[in-house]
């Protein structure tokens, strides 16, 4: 069947080919750089590469893991509470067609848009140099919290437009009120 069809459409053949060709190239390529690194790399790891300790001597990832860890939870917590309120209040509260509502969610757009080297370089002009803040941890925090915002407003909108107004119409109709309906159905 299929060299019939191969040999009705010699193309399609000759496609396949090259498509299978080049997934072998791009595997064997990625496979090649997992075993350089490999090689190369499990000569040096040891556990002092985790330890406490950050000096010349012993550079440890330790540190750099747990401030990571810390900033992400940080801006979560910073982040979070007013990206999830304000979608709840642009979807379940605000006025349906309303302009400043409509200048929200573009902004929000335009701002989830904005490459992370963009934020970095604010956050470094403003939070670093403008706010005194210095290299810190929390200045980081705050600028991967902005970084964050637009992103998490715009998919918690997005989680509640998805849900079908019949629910919250239900809801009304049981006699919960607004408050309880955005949050206990919606």
């Amino acid at each position: 069947m299929k060299l019939k069809m191969y040999l009705q459409y010699p193309f399609s053949l000759l496609l396949r080919l090259l498509v299978i060709l080049a997934t072998a190239v791009t595997c064997f390529t990625l496979l090649f750089l997992i075993g350089y690194i490999l090689i190369k790399g499990i000569p040096y790891l040891s556990f002092d590469l985790f330890s406490w300790t950050y000096n010349s001597e012993n550079v440890s990832f330790m540190p750099s893991i747990v401030n990571t860890i810390i900033m992400v939870i940080g801006a979560l917590l910073i982040a979070a509470p007013f990206g999830i309120f304000s979608a709840i209040y642009l979807v379940e509260y605000a006025k349906r067609g309303n302009k400043m509502v409509g200048a929200i969610r573009i902004t929000a757009e335009t701002l989830a848009g904005i490459p992370s080297i963009v934020y970095g370089l604010f956050g470094m002009l403003f939070f670093v140099t403008t706010l005194k803040m210095g290299y810190s941890l929390l200045a980081g925090i705050f600028t991967v919290a902005i970084m964050i915002l637009p992103l998490m407003m715009r998919t918690t909108e997005e989680a509640l437009k998805a849900v079908p107004d019949i629910f919250r119409e239900g809801s009304f109709g049981l006699g919960a009120g607004k408050l309880r309906t955005v949050f206990r159905i919606v």
